[in-house]
């Protein structure tokens, strides 16, 4: 199940680590599986509701995401699971990995990553349990995403790169991907009380000294010792801040205030100053895009070849 657009966990650094989303084209045929109580067979081999529940709850914990689960998201998943069963399969007879080897690169990821970023086997225990995990579980989810990366290596491994020609076509009639945001520069106090945050754009408005209350009254550590002072921050979802907090200062303009609420509390904010987005250009962006581009083309292998092995093997779906 290897659509370019699937299963993607960042720390693996390739797309063998993907998420369940749109369909890849594979042709399976319908039917009860010769196996009872199983969603799929691949091949003579059983896809479970237990196999099915681990790719999602492993999924969710990796990509800290929520996956559809009524019966419309069901069956595309198992059709998408069975594909990549038998790409597994067909992996395994080529040789091109050993389980062994898989399993044993499944661990040391666990080890070197899950389980360091949590602080250690207890606690990532615990963060497992939550989503309905173990280690054990999750390692053997990651054994099967470690033989679908060998066969996204193989598959993968006669496109050519991005001729410079045809980057900067794509540079050429995309250039509106390559706009970087406008910017604000903007200075704010943080307080828990609106009638706090009233006053406190009421004195500023009449001249008060920014560096004076800001340390005295926010709660922004890393902004209160320097006068409220952010500089130069992108505007929009970019900026990073909270939804309600850059729509507030989007609205304003060089030298007015405004408060936006959030969950920390009631910002006061002045925006001093904008300067509008600018095209990137085509050499600073070109090492990103032949990266973005062959990914994509590798991507596209992959499905083609999923597909191609997903229509050889004999698979039955009971969803």
């Amino acid at each position: 199940m290897y659509c370019a657009t699937r299963w993607a966990v960042s720390v693996i650094g390739t797309a063998a680590m993907m998420s369940f989303t749109a369909a890849c084209g594979s042709q399976v045929s319908a039917g009860r599986p010769s196996a009872p109580g199983a969603l799929a067979v691949v091949n003579g081999q059983k896809l479970t509701v237990n196999d099915w529940k681990l790719a999602i709850n492993a999924t969710d914990f990796l990509q800290r995401v929520t996956l559809a689960t009524d019966k419309q998201a069901e069956k595309q998943q198992v059709k998408e699971l069975a594909s990549d069963m038998a790409v597994e399969q067909y992996a395994l007879k080529k040789n091109w990995v050993t389980e062994s080897k898989a399993q044993q690169e499944a661990k040391a990821f666990v080890s070197g990553n899950v389980i360091r970023a949590f602080g250690g086997t207890a606690k990532t225990q615990t963060a497992l349990k939550k989503q309905h995990l173990t280690i054990a579980g999750l390692t053997q989810f990651l054994t099967q995403q470690m033989v679908l990366e060998a066969a996204f290596a193989h598959a993968a491994k006669n496109v050519k790169a991005p001729t410079n020609a045809a980057l900067q076509a794509y540079y050429n009639q995309h250039k509106s991907l390559f706009i970087s945001p406008s910017q604000d520069k903007m200075r704010m106090i943080l307080v828990k009380r609106k009638s706090l945050a009233e006053s406190l754009m009421k004195q500023l408005k009449n001249g008060a000294s920014w560096t004076t209350l800001a340390a005295k009254y926010s709660l922004d550590p890393g902004s209160k010792k320097k006068g409220g002072e952010y500089g130069w921050v992108s505007t929009g979802p970019q900026s990073g801040f909270v939804t309600n907090f850059y729509q507030e200062m989007d609205k304003l303009k060089p030298g007015q205030y405004g408060i936006a609420n959030t969950q920390y509390g009631y910002h006061v904010i002045e925006v001093q100053a904008t300067k509008p987005g600018t095209v990137q250009s085509f050499a600073s962006v070109k090492q990103q895009l032949a990266s973005s581009l062959m990914q994509q083309k590798q991507g596209n292998a992959f499905q083609s070849f999923t597909k191609k092995i997903a229509q050889e093997a004999k698979i039955k779906i009971d969803v």
